[in-house]
């Protein structure tokens, strides 16, 4: 029975909070708009090689509790500062977290407190840094003005880009025995969790792509891109002797002895990972992210998007992800079970195919979750044909097409010693005349509306004509009347081959999630050279290949020939929110918009909302709906109250429905509540009363 005087939506937040309630040192109600902030701006931190850096302080403004405030460490980008990323830093304060952050070598006010220090290089994020990081948080932790205070043993760390690969290697790191020449031997401190966003995990997957190509990014960086940033000479000198060469096998090779290549660490680890990064990133695609995450023993999850370099900056994918973020904390900093461990591994936002809509910041991203991110059997095979199609049946008469590269003989600049010391070398225009882009292209027309939601598979029988050869795969997607878009690119490459022996690759493409009109044309560009565009600004994604080959790429049938597997799936419901996040003292309406595609205009649909989280899932009609049945779930399906506004009813000519939460007369709510988050979605029926249907996705409004 509902306690007299309380309200039924009241009493089922209560009753469930109560129930999830750890019986550790509970984590403190911040109030509404978070704790006050006391900021301590700068304190100098002495590293064990005599380097000096500065760290600053966000803590609540109010007594700790009696475990005290876990430790958050924030690292911030390349050529950044302990200040970057203002608004994520004083969020995790204002909800209950100590945060720190510090000036990375060679960065902000250490760079120019350190000049003429002989350690004042970064050596980007190598082994120097991961003895900063380690130091940094074992002087936060026992600094005695914060004994009492700030829990060290609860240590998470968070950072964006390079802070994003401090954030990988505090997993891969923690609580191992670190060591290197002029720096104190210490055991690196224990992680309670990590949160790396817009970095893969492992710097080789990064600058070296699949072991053989130079990243285009990495070389700028080395070569002084960053024109404030000094660089450790070691390092630089090292990579001009294996780039001039064209030798990378001694780069990964030395960078796995000084610890860089992180991948047989992480797949020992079991430090909790939740993983942002955008599809479109300029410096690097998510998938060795991905597959670092799939090997991994500890909880893990990803979010995969808009967050990183140089893409279309959502602000509503930021609220997401902070929510995701705060939600991480809560459970492996505060023990809070929230089940945000248990619930689907990937949250993956639906690039749009119409730039104005991806450009635009307020712009509601259809978002997804879904587990397993590797190519499913049931994928569409499509064999690469002569006449340029993709298509299911088999190339009947057996041939090949060819991928040349041509240098232009009388180049003055397209060489390795040039490449990187010239940077007009590595201009675009410059490589375009020396070496011509070739290109060979695959496509294929959509019949219906489908959805791109995970890797497509690259299989090529190829002969190449010399050792070193490459063939860049770029998949695109162009809708009726629209601009073609880049949703997914990587490349093969050899250094070692033998001119005229066969050889098969698999090349697994980035997790992507698009929807594919009905009309649409999907195409494979295989190229000479890796460029990004569409609709990024061209670039080279790595430097070529210094010489002519030719690359022999067979057609034919399943034995012989090449193909594209492709995961396309039919269009399902798609459920969007306006907003991310629910205060407790207002409860303002929150409208959501139920997307289900102009083939379900006039199907009957309902929503629901709950308390329970997305996990288990609820069957209905041989279907699963992403709610977990409770109370508020059973109350709020296809109701017609007053705070359902539009939870029943009949998708529009379009395909589309509206309909609005509205809690706001039993405002306000508990502050207890903080934490809880509010999940809901739909299903549509394909006609009406139908026996068969399609549930949409989950969305999540955090309580705060």
């Amino acid at each position: 029975m509902v306690p007299r005087g309380m309200h039924p939506v009241s009493f089922a937040m209560a009753y469930l909070m109560a129930a999830g309630l750890s019986a550790q040192c509970g984590r403190p109600t911040p109030p509404p708009g978070g704790f006050p902030i006391d900021y301590t701006p700068t304190v100098s931190v002495s590293y064990s090689d005599g380097y000096q850096s500065f760290g600053s302080l966000l803590l609540p403004n109010v007594p700790a509790p009696a475990c005290g405030w876990p430790l958050v460490v924030y690292v911030h980008p390349l050529g950044g500062s302990r200040l970057d990323e203002p608004g994520l830093r004083t969020l995790l304060a204002e909800q209950g977290y100590a945060v720190w952050s510090y000036d990375v070598r060679g960065q902000g006010q250490a760079l120019v407190a350190n000049s003429g220090h002989a350690n004042e290089g970064s050596t980007l994020w190598g082994p120097a840094e991961r003895h900063d990081l380690a130091e940094q948080i074992a002087f936060v932790a026992a600094e005695p003005v914060w004994q009492g205070v700030i829990d060290g043993g609860r240590l998470a760390v968070i950072g964006t880009s390079q802070g994003g690969a401090h954030a990988w290697l505090a997993a891969a790191w923690s609580g191992e025995t670190i060591a290197w020449p002029g720096r104190t031997t210490m055991t690196f401190p224990q992680v309670a969790c990590v949160v790396p966003r817009a970095l893969v995990a492992s710097s080789p997957d990064d600058w070296l792509r699949g072991g053989e190509l130079f990243s285009s990014w990495w070389i700028e960086a080395v070569t002084g891109s960053y024109a404030a940033l000094p660089l450790d000479p070691a390092f630089v000198q090292q990579a001009r002797t294996a780039f001039v060469a064209q030798d990378p096998a001694s780069l990964a090779a030395a960078w796995l002895a000084e610890g860089r290549d992180l991948r047989a660490r992480l797949a020992a680890s079991v430090v909790p990972t939740l993983y942002g990064h955008a599809y479109l990133d300029l410096v690097n695609s998510p998938l060795a992210g991905i597959e670092a995450l799939a090997s991994m023993a500890g909880s893990t999850r990803a979010m995969l998007g808009t967050i990183g370099h140089a893409v279309p900056v959502n602000d509503l994918e930021v609220e997401a992800a902070e929510n995701l973020i705060l939600r991480w904390f809560q459970r492996y900093l505060w023990g809070e079970p929230n089940e945000v461990d248990v619930e689907v591994r990937h949250v993956m936002s639906e690039l749009p195919l119409d730039g104005i809509v991806r450009d635009d910041p307020s712009a509601a991203w259809n978002r997804g979750f879904h587990d397993d991110l590797t190519t499913p059997p049931t994928a569409a095979r499509l064999f690469l044909h002569a006449d340029g199609s993709l298509a299911a049946a088999v190339e009947p008469s057996p041939t090949s097409a060819t991928l040349s590269q041509v240098v232009d003989p009388q180049a003055s600049l397209f060489d390795p010693v040039s490449w990187f010391d010239v940077p007009a070398a590595r201009d675009l225009a410059t490589v375009l005349a020396a070496c011509p882009l070739a290109e060979q292209v695959w496509a294929t027309t959509v019949s219906s509306d489908q959805r791109l939601v995970r890797s497509a598979t690259l299989h090529l029988e190829l002969t190449p004509d010399a050792s070193a050869w490459m063939v860049a795969a770029l998949l695109t997607v162009q809708p009726p009347g629209g601009a073609e878009v880049m949703v997914a690119h990587r490349a093969l490459a050899s250094r070692t081959s033998v001119a005229g022996v066969a050889e098969a690759h698999d090349l697994r493409l980035p997790p992507v999630a698009v929807e594919v009109p009905a009309g649409a044309s999907v195409r494979l560009r295989l190229r000479n050279l890796w460029l990004q565009e569409f609709p990024m600004a061209q670039r080279l994604d790595a430097a070529p290949i210094f010489g002519d080959f030719e690359v022999a790429i067979a057609l034919g049938d399943a034995a012989n020939g090449s193909w594209l597997d492709l995961p396309l799936v039919a269009v399902a419901p798609r459920l969007v929110v306006e907003r991310q996040t629910l205060a407790l003292d207002t409860l303002n309406p929150v409208t959501a918009t139920l997307r289900g595609g102009v083939a379900r205009a006039g199907d009957p649909y309902f929503v629901a909302v709950g308390l329970s989280g997305q996990v288990p899932s609820t069957p209905y009609l041989g279907e699963w709906i992403p709610l977990d049945v409770d109370w508020l779930v059973a109350a709020s399906a296809a109701s017609a109250a007053s705070y359902y506004q539009g939870f029943l009813g009949f998708l529009d000519a379009g395909g589309e429905a509206l309909c609005t939460l509205d809690y706001s007369a039993v405002a306000p709510l508990p502050q207890y509540l903080n934490g809880l988050h509010l999940t809901m979605a739909a299903f549509v029926w394909d006609y009406q009363w139908a026996p068969t249907g399609k549930p949409s996705n989950a969305c999540e409004l955090m309580l705060r």
